[in-house]
C-alpha cells in the first residue's frame, strides 16, 4: 500500500529517521538508558519552548495538556476569560467549564484574530485570574499575535495560558521573554512525531498558582510530574509512551540541529507559497493575509464545488490527504496543513493535486 502524504492539521508526516526510532524496541522507563534519553529530551524541549523552567511530558493528546493546565492552576469558581477564534478556543472554554471555573467566552469569530482593543477593554474591567488563548487556530488557518496579547494581559496582572498545540516548533513563540505563564503543545504537529504525548511548561507565577489549586487531579498532577523531571535520573510518575518519547527525542534533535530560526523561515516561505498558489487558482482564503497561518491554509470552497469531492479526489488520485472544515465551516472550507516535516516535493505534489481537483 502506497504511503499517504498527510497534509493535515495533524497527525503530520514523520521523517524516516524518527519512524525508525519509534519502531525500535522500547526502552524500559526505569533504566539508565531511558534516564539519559529523557534528560536530553527535557533539555531540547526547554530550548524549543524558550524557557528556563522545566517542561512536563504527559502521555496524552494536546487536549490532555490543556486539561492538565486547567486542573493544576485553578480552583473552583476562578474567573477566567477565553479569547476564542475557532474550534479549539471553544474547546478550551469547554474544559474550563467542565472543571467548575467561572469561564467567560469572548468569541472573536471564526476566521478572525483576537482584536487587541476589545481584549484590553475586557481585561481592564473583568477582574480575571487568567486569559486562555489559542496561538494557531487550525480550524480557521489564523495565527494570533500572542506576544501582543501577553503584553495586554500583563498590564492587568492576568496570567496568560497559551494553547500552542499546533504552533510550537513551527512559528516563533518566546515563553519567558513574552511573559507567558503556561504553554501547551504535543508530539504530532510541528515536533514531527507520532501522536501520544503532550508537553506543558509553567512560569514561576503559574507554579505558585498550582500550590493553591483545589481541583481534582491524579494522572495529570503536574507537581508530581515535576518532581520526576527534577530527579538526578528524571522519569515520569507512571509508565509513559516510551516509543513516542524516543521518537520526539530524535525529532527535537533534528529540529535544533536545523535551527529554529531556519524552521521559522521555511514555514513562512511555505505559507506564502501556498497562499499565492491558491489565489492563482482563483480561490479565496478564509482569513485576511496579515493573520493567515504559515502552518495551515484555510480555503473557501466555491459554491459550485463540494469540499468532500475535492478532498476525495486529492486522496484517491494523488495520495494526498487534506481536511475539510469543522463546526460552522463544515463543507465551506478545505484546509491544507504544511507544518512539521514537509518537503518541497510534498508541497509541490499537494498544490498540483489541488489544481487537478479544481480542474476536474
Amino acid at each position: 500500500m502506497k504511503e499517504m502524504i498527510l497534509m493535515t492539521p495533524g497527525p503530520t508526516m514523520v521523517p524516516e529517521e524518527v519512524k525508525k526510532v519509534a519502531g525500535a524496541q522500547p526502552l524500559h522507563h526505569r533504566t539508565e538508558e531511558f534516564y539519559e534519553l529523557f534528560s536530553n529530551l527535557n533539555k531540547n524541549l526547554k530550548e524549543i519552548f524558550k524557557t528556563k523552567n522545566e517542561v512536563i511530558t504527559l502521555t496524552s493528546s494536546g487536549t490532555g495538556g490543556m486539561e492538565a493546565v486547567i486542573a493544576n492552576l485553578f480552583s473552583t469558581g476562578d474567573k477566567v476569560l477565553v479569547a476564542s477564534i475557532g474550534y479549539f478556543g471553544e474547546r478550551f472554554y469547554d474544559i474550563a467549564k467542565a472543571y467548575g471555573l467561572d469561564a467567560e467566552l469572548q468569541d472573536f469569530g471564526w476566521g478572525n484574530a483576537v482584536d487587541p482593543n476589545v481584549l484590553e477593554d475586557k481585561l481592564r474591567n473583568g477582574n480575571y485570574k487568567a486569559l486562555l488563548v489559542t496561538h494557531n487556530e487550525t480550524s480557521t488557518g489564523v495565527t494570533n499575535n500572542v506576544k501582543e496579547i501577553a503584553k495586554i494581559a500583563d498590564r492587568y496582572g492576568v496570567a496568560v495560558i497559551v494553547d500552542a498545540v499546533s504552533s510550537l516548533g513551527g512559528i516563533p513563540l518566546e515563553m519567558d521573554e513574552w511573559g507567558i505563564d503556561a504553554v501547551i503543545t504535543c508530539s504530532q504537529k510541528c515536533l514531527m512525531s507520532p501522536p501520544g504525548l503532550s508537553f506543558v511548561a509553567l512560569s514561576e507565577r503559574a507554579w505558585k498558582m498550582a500550590e493553591t489549586s483545589n481541583l481534582p487531579k491524579y494522572y495529570f498532577n503536574l507537581k508530581k510530574a515535576r518532581e520526576g523531571v527534577l530527579k538526578p535520573n528524571p522519569d515520569t510518575p507512571a509508565t509513559p509512551a516510551v516509543s513516542t518519547i524516543m521518537a520526539v527525542a530524535k525529532a527535537t534533535n533534528m529540529l535544533l540541529e536545523f535551527g529554529l530560526d531556519n524552521v521559522y523561515k521555511r514555514q513562512a516561505t511555505y505559507g506564502k507559497r501556498v497562499r499565492e498558489y491558491v489565489k492563482s487558482l482563483g480561490l479565496e482564503l478564509l482569513p485576511e493575509e496579515d493573520i493567515a497561518s504559515d502552518l495551515i491554509t484555510a480555503i473557501k470552497v466555491p459554491e459550485k464545488y463540494k469540499a468532500s469531492e475535492i478532498i476525495n479526489h486529492m486522496k484517491e488520485k494523488h495520495g494526498v490527504l487534506i481536511t475539510g472544515g469543522q463546526g460552522p465551516l463544515k463543507g465551506k472550507i478545505i484546509r491544507i496543513g504544511h507544518m512539521g516535516y514537509v518537503t518541497e516535493e510534498m508541497l509541490t505534489k499537494t498544490l498540483e493535486a489541488l489544481k487537478d481537483a479544481i480542474k476536474e
